[in-house]
């Protein structure tokens, strides 16, 4: 069970159901809009893992009054279908057990770079991306305050400053095409160590939130990595794909970036303290906590650069 849906898993196979639930921009409260979004994250996710998702299926009552994945029927719900994976081989655990080999990692980097080369640029309005990154600064920092206020007022004003800063180098990154719509959602545990690798579970319920500089991406990876203790190899891969993709951006940028994605997942746990599922208030406030913290220190990195 996720926050959103349930998954099953079943033989060869798993099958996702989502939850009729709605949230900010995600909204999942009728079968028309769940079908939608099923639809949306076959598409999506077949960018980056064109062989983990198989199809949307309906869940339907048969006429012998039973629930059936497909076939003829009432239809009452619908299912992503899935390859199952082995978790065993997902990054994340494969760090833990320390068997992850130049060569599988440089598959990754690979397949991330041909990703990026081949996207089309989201945003080409210079001075645009600057404003949105402002304005998520500030939206973090109305979310962080409630938090801990001198430490989110403190962030806010350093990344503002920074952004200052930065304002031509943001739009040198929007000149070269690098604002794509991207996974959303770069995390260890969805990277599949297979041959050819795959990459899972993007973000497909708001494009919005796709909307990122592709080094910002490589930085969550990077700072996920790092997270779970395993920092060369996020370093490795940070910088190997942004090799093949002959992208220079400064290190300030990237410690600013790295310093944005912790504030927003500091952001994301902040309100998963006040929800009800999946842990205790205590245990969201310590890991938002704790990235608020990382967020903090990779301004203050960022800040030597200036």
């Amino acid at each position: 069970e996720t926050h959103f849906a349930w998954v099953f898993l079943v033989g060869a196979r798993a099958f996702k159901l989502r939850k009729p639930v709605r949230r900010d921009t995600m909204d999942y409260g009728t079968l028309a809009a769940r079908r939608t979004d099923s639809e949306a994250e076959v598409r999506l996710n077949r960018r980056l893992a064109p062989d983990v998702y198989l199809r949307t299926v309906p869940l339907v009552v048969d006429p012998a009054d039973r629930f059936a994945i497909g076939g003829i029927g009432e239809i009452v719900d619908w299912l992503v279908e899935m390859r199952r994976l082995d978790r065993r081989w997902m990054l994340d655990a494969a760090l833990e057990r320390g068997d992850t080999g130049t060569r599988s990692l440089a598959r990754v980097a690979d397949l991330l770079a041909r990703f990026y080369s081949a996207a089309a640029p989201a945003i080409t309005e210079p001075g645009l991306f600057g404003q949105r990154l402002h304005a998520q600064v500030e939206a973090n920092h109305l979310v962080l305050c409630t938090l801990d206020a001198d430490s989110a007022a403190l962030l806010a004003t350093r990344q503002h400053s920074l952004l200052t800063g930065l304002e031509r180098e943001l739009d040198i990154r929007v000149e070269r095409g690098c604002i794509v719509e991207a996974h959303g959602d770069l995390r260890p545990e969805h990277i599949l160590l297979s041959d050819p690798p795959a990459i899972i579970d993007c973000l497909e319920f708001d494009r919005n939130l796709r909307i990122l500089d592709r080094a910002e991406e490589l930085c969550f990876l990077e700072l996920e990595c790092a997270r779970l203790g395993h920092a060369p190899a996020g370093r490795w891969l940070l910088e190997e794909c942004l090799r093949r993709l002959s992208d220079d951006a400064p290190r300030m940028l990237l410690d600013f970036y790295r310093g944005h994605r912790s504030a927003t997942r500091a952001t994301l746990y902040t309100w998963r303290a006040g929800e009800p599922d999946g842990g205790t208030p205590q245990e969201w406030q310590a890991r938002a906590t704790h990235y608020l913290a990382i967020a903090l220190e990779a301004t203050t990195e960022a800040s030597r650069y200036r």
